[in-house]
C-alpha cells in the first residue's frame, strides 16, 4: 500500500511540474517545490504513524524532501544573485544618468528618478554589509527609492503646480 503511495505522490509531482511548464518563472518554480516539500512533509508525518519507518517507501520520502529541500535552496540563491545583478544595474544606469552635470537642470524628473533608482540599488547590495547597513540602513534606502523619494520631492517643488513650476510657467510663456 505505501509503494502504491508513492506512486501516486510520484505521479502528482509530475503533473505539478508539467503545470509549472516551460513558461513558469523562477518565483512559480520556488513556490512549487515549497508547496511539494511541505506535502512531503504531512506524508512523513502520517507514514511515520502507519508504518515502519525502516521501509523503503518511507526512506523514498525522506530522500525527496532532502533533495527538495536542497532544490529550493538553490533556487533561493539563485534568486538573491539575480537581484544583486539587478540592483548593479540599477546603480550603474542611474549613475550614467546623473554623470551629466547639467541634469538637475535639463530634465530634473529623470534626475528624481535615476536617485530613486540608485538608493534601491545601493539598499539592496547594503544588505550584504555589515550592521547597521545590512538591514537599517539598507531598508531605509530601499524604501526611500521605492516610495519614489526623489520623484514625488521634485513634482513637490519644480511640479506644474509648485511655485517654482507656476513661475517657470510665467517666465516662458509671458511676452514681455
Amino acid at each position: 500500500m505505501s509503494d502504491n503511495l508513492f506512486g501516486r505522490c510520484k505521479e502528482r509531482l509530475k503533473i505539478w511540474i508539467g503545470a509549472v511548464g516551460a513558461n513558469g518563472d523562477g518565483e512559480d518554480i520556488k513556490n512549487a517545490a515549497v508547496v511539494a516539500q511541505k506535502r512531503v512533509e504531512y506524508a512523513l508525518q502520517f507514514g511515520s504513524l502507519l508504518q515502519n519507518q525502516d521501509s523503503t517507501s518511507y526512506q523514498k520520502l525522506v530522500s525527496a524532501n532532502e533533495y527538495l529541500g536542497k532544490i529550493i535552496g538553490y533556487l533561493e540563491k539563485g534568486e538573491a544573485v539575480y537581484k544583486d545583478l539587478q540592483a548593479i544595474q540599477q546603480i550603474y544606469e542611474a549613475v550614467k544618468v546623473l554623470s551629466d552635470d547639467q541634469i538637475m537642470f535639463k530634465d530634473s524628473a529623470a534626475a528624481a528618478n535615476a536617485f530613486n533608482n540608485l538608493f534601491v540599488g545601493l539598499g539592496t547590495l547594503a544588505k550584504h554589509f555589515p550592521p547597521p547597513f545590512d538591514s537599517t540602513i539598507g531598508e531605509l534606502l530601499i524604501q526611500c527609492g521605492t516610495l519614489k523619494f526623489f520623484s514625488n520631492f521634485q513634482e513637490s517643488k519644480f511640479g506644474p503646480k509648485s511655485h517654482m513650476g507656476q513661475a517657470n510657467y510665467l517666465l516662458t510663456h509671458s511676452e514681455l
